[in-house]
C-alpha cells in the first residue's frame, strides 16, 4: 500500500475534480465521473471525494479512520492500494493525486476505481474490524496529442536541431577567438567601468546632500505647524473650560435656590397638615396602624420585597429539607435524595395546609424538563417523578429493493390515500412502540424487499399483511439487522408481476 505525496508544491495548474460518494447498501451502476486525464499529466491529475452517509458528511480523521483507493485499467494495468489524504475532516473531503506511471500504463483506456474506509483497530481485535466500500466509478485516460507526431516530423526536428548544434559550436569558436585576442577590450572596459563608478559616487554624494537639506527644511516646517496647532488647542480648551465652569455654577446656584424654596414650602405644608389633624381630631398614625392590623387580608410574605424568590442552600441535608413546612416559593441548591438523573439545583414550591400536615414539595430542576414531588402525612415520602420522556420519529420512508416496485397499491397518492413504505418509532417513558408499513408489488417469495437501520427491531418481528385473496396469510419478518423479508402464502400460485401486491402494517412494543 502506498501513500500519496503531500509535499507537492501547488502552482495552480492542477486539474482537480470533486465528487460525492455516499455510504449506502443500495447497488447502483458504475458511476462515470465524466472526467478524463492524459498520460503526460504529472502531479496534476487530482480526484477529490466527499464521503457521506444518510446523516451527512463523514467525520474523518487520521486518528480514527483511514481512506484508501484502488484503480484498474481496462487494459489490465492496476495501481497500488493508495491511502487518501484527508483535506477537510469535518466535511468528509479526501483527495488523491493519480500516479504518472499508472496514467501512462493506462493510455487510451477507461479506468475503474473504488474508495474504501476502515476504522483504525488499535487493539487488533477481529471483532473491532470495520470497513466500508463505496460504489465503483470510472474515468478515461487519453493519449496526449504531442505523442501522435509522425516519424517524418520527428526526423525533421532532429535534422533542425543538428544544424542548430553545428551553428552554436561555430559561434562558440568565434567567441573563444575573440576572447583570446581581447586583452585591449578588457583594459578599455576596466577604464570605462572606473569612470562610471566615479560618476555614480559623485551623483550619490550630491543626492545625499540635497535629501538632507530637504529633510531639514521639512522638519522645521512641521515643527512650526505643530507648535501653532498646540497653542490654538490649548487656548480653545481654556476658553471652553471657563465657559463651562461659569454655566455649571449658574445651574448649581439655580438648583440650590429652587431646592431650598421647595423644601421650605413642603415643611410649611406638613406643619399645616399636622396642625389641622390635631385641631380636628382626624385619624393618627397609631390609629391607622391599628385599623390595618384588624383587617382580614393576606399578610404572609411568599417572595422577597422585589418579587424574587428566596434562595436556600440545603447542603444535601435531608433534615433541612424536611423543615421546609411553610407555604412559599424557593430556589434550592444541593437538594438531597433526588433521583440520580435529576439536577440538585432548581425551583421548589411548598404547599402547606393549616397545621403541620399534609405538606407537598414540588421540585423542578432549572435545566431539565422534569418534575418530582414528595408528600408529608405523619412521615415524608420519597421523591417521585411525574414527568416522562416522549419522542416520535414520524413516518420515515424507505425504498423497495431487489427489483420490487413501491407504493403501487390502494391508491397511494390518490383518492383512497393508501399509505407508502415507511417506518416509525414512538417512545413514551420506558415504552417504545415501532411500526413498519409496506406497499409494493413485483416481489418474490422469501425475498429481501427492504433494508431498515440495523437494530430498528431488537429481535425478529413477524406480522401478517394483505395480499390477493388466494394468498391470505402472507407475512413479513423484520430482522434485527434491518432486513425485511416477505413470505408468500400459497406460494405455488404466486408469480412475480405488477398484479401481485403486498400491503399492510407490522407493529410491536419494546
Amino acid at each position: 500500500m502506498s501513500k500519496i505525496r503531500s509535499d507537492i508544491v501547488t502552482n495552480g495548474i492542477d486539474k482537480k475534480a470533486l465528487f460525492k460518494l455516499k455510504s449506502e447498501p443500495y447497488l447502483k451502476p458504475i458511476s462515470d465521473l465524466g472526467v478524463g486525464f492524459y498520460n503526460l499529466d504529472e502531479n496534476t491529475a487530482i480526484l477529490s471525494f466527499q464521503l457521506s452517509n444518510t446523516k451527512g458528511p463523514l467525520l474523518i480523521h487520521k486518528n480514527n479512520l483511514t481512506a484508501y483507493a484502488y484503480f484498474e485499467s481496462s487494459n489490465g494495468s492496476v495501481s497500488d492500494v493508495i491511502e487518501l489524504e484527508v483535506e477537510d475532516s469535518n466535511k468528509g473531503l479526501v483527495t488523491i493525486t493519480l500516479d504518472k506511471d499508472f496514467l501512462q500504463a493506462s493510455t487510451s483506456t477507461k479506468v475503474k476505481g473504488q474508495v474504501y474506509i476502515g476504522v483504525n483497530n488499535v487493539d487488533n481485535k477481529p471483532e473491532y474490524n470495520e470497513v466500508a466500500v463505496f460504489r465503483e466509478f470510472s474515468f478515461e485516460v487519453k493519449d496526449a496529442l504531442i505523442n501522435k507526431i509522425s516519424s517524418f516530423t520527428k526526423m525533421e526536428y532532429i535534422r533542425m536541431f543538428d544544424q542548430l548544434k553545428t551553428r552554436i559550436k561555430q559561434r562558440v569558436l568565434d567567441i573563444e577567438e575573440a576572447i583570446a585576442n581581447g586583452e585591449d577590450y578588457v583594459a578599455e572596459m576596466k577604464s570605462v567601468l572606473q569612470k562610471g563608478i566615479e560618476t555614480l559616487n559623485q551623483i550619490v554624494s550630491d543626492g545625499k546632500q540635497d535629501i538632507q537639506s530637504y529633510i531639514k527644511e521639512a522638519k522645521s516646517t512641521l515643527d512650526t505647524i505643530k507648535n501653532d496647532a498646540v497653542n490654538t488647542i490649548e487656548k480653545l480648551s481654556k476658553d471652553t473650560k471657563s465657559s463651562v465652569d461659569s454655566k455649571v455654577n449658574k445651574v448649581v446656584e439655580t438648583i440650590e435656590s429652587t431646592s431650598s424654596e421647595a423644601t421650605e414650602h413642603i415643611d410649611d405644608k406638613m406643619s399645616e397638615f399636622k396642625q389641622t389633624v390635631e385641631d380636628n381630631d382626624l385619624i393618627t398614625n397609631e390609629l391607622l396602624d391599628e385599623q390595618f392590623d384588624n383587617l382580614d387580608w393576606q399578610k404572609y410574605e411568599l417572595t422577597n420585597d422585589d418579587g424574587t424568590i428566596k434562595i436556600m442552600n440545603l447542603e444535601s441535608n435531608v433534615e433541612k429539607l424536611n423543615k421546609m413546612t411553610e407555604t412559599g416559593f424557593f430556589y434550592t441548591t444541593n437538594t438531597p435524595d433526588l433521583p440520580s438523573d435529576v439536577s440538585s439545583d432548581g425551583f421548589l414550591i411548598v404547599y402547606a395546609r393549616k397545621g403541620n400536615s399534609p405538606i407537598k414539595h414540588v421540585y423542578q430542576p432549572y435545566s431539565q424538563n422534569k418534575i418530582v414531588v414528595r408528600n408529608y402525612y405523619n412521615e415524608w415520602s420519597e421523591w417521585q417523578k411525574i414527568s416522562q420522556t416522549q419522542s416520535d420519529t414520524g413516518w420515515v420512508p424507505f425504498k423497495i429493493i431487489n427489483g420490487g416496485r413501491m407504493n403501487t397499491a390502494y391508491g397511494y397518492g390518490g383518492d383512497r390515500n393508501g399509505y407508502g413504505c415507511s417506518y416509525r418509532a414512538i417512545t413514551n417513558g420506558s415504552v417504545t412502540q415501532k411500526f413498519v408499513r409496506v406497499n409494493a408489488d413485483n416481489v418474490e417469495h422469501s425475498q429481501v424487499i427492504a433494508q431498515l437501520p440495523s437494530n430498528f427491531a431488537k429481535s425478529p418481528q413477524v406480522g401478517f399483511i394483505r395480499a390477493p385473496l388466494i394468498h391470505n396469510g402472507t407475512s413479513l419478518i423484520v430482522e434485527n439487522d434491518g432486513t425485511v423479508k416477505v413470505f408468500i402464502a400459497n406460494e405455488p400460485e404466486w408469480e412475480k408481476s405488477n398484479n401481485k401486491y403486498i400491503y399492510g402494517t407490522v407493529s410491536w412494543i419494546e
